[in-house]
């Protein structure tokens, strides 16, 4: 396939960037492919992904958007024309979707233990919960991540 073709392709086989965009509740989430999520993460997504992230991860907890941005960042974001997360907030928020895309797929869509395992301290990451390594850094959604995929191919984790 020439790099003009590749270029027009908006849709990719076994690529997660529709489910990541859609997590996130990004528009157009069906069409992404990963240089346009990536794109759309550089620039940073609308505010509301902060919300739509926080509803999949914690659906009980109306204040669990300020576990992924301050309140004074929030608020700080509220009051601009522009409503979209800076490169730092863009790049947690990508990172809790990807863990939520895979803990989704270990847990064939059953949301409660889902987040039961989210919220429960795990071994493999030193007594943390695999949302609070995964909020740290995108290394640590990363290592999420692959404890997730290492558990759905029946690795002991």
């Amino acid at each position: 396939m020439t790099a003009q073709a590749l270029a027009r392709d908006t849709t990719e086989p076994l690529s997660d960037a529709p489910q990541i965009a859609r997590i996130m509740g990004l528009p157009s989430w069906r069409k992404m492919n990963r240089l346009s999520l990536v794109d759309r993460i550089e620039q940073g997504p609308p505010l509301q992904a902060i919300e739509r992230v926080a509803r999949v991860m914690a659906p009980d907890d109306p204040h669990a958007k300020f576990t992924l941005l301050s309140r004074s960042t929030w608020s700080r974001l509220q009051r601009r024309p522009r409503r979209h997360l800076t490169r730092e907030a863009s790049e947690r928020v990508h990172g809790i979707a990807c863990v939520l895309l895979e803990a989704r797929r270990l847990w064939a869509d059953d949301e409660p233990a889902m987040v039961r395992f989210l919220h429960r301290p795990h071994l493999l990451l030193g007594g943390r919960t695999p949302l609070d390594v995964a909020r740290k850094s995108t290394a640590g959604a990363d290592l999420v991540v692959r404890i997730i995929g290492e558990a759905r191919a029946g690795v002991a984790v």
